[in-house]
């Protein structure tokens, strides 16, 4: 019973974002995924290229 309350203690505490705080953090998170995505690709490119360097590549990479 004790967690329950505690629970709702803290539900009472939380904040709901306005829609200019939730449309900036998502923003912030989109671009962020966007660097992420295009930090892998540049590092997959690289090892793919060093591992046709390394093992041979008949694909012509």
């Amino acid at each position: 019973m004790m967690f329950l309350r505690q629970v709702i203690d803290e539900m009472r505490k939380v904040v709901t974002p306005t829609r200019q705080e939730l449309v900036k953090m998502t923003g912030v998170v989109l671009v962020f995924v966007v660097i992420v995505i295009g930090l892998v690709s540049l590092l997959d490119w690289l090892f793919g290229m060093g591992a046709s360097w390394v093992f041979g590549s008949s694909d012509g990479l």
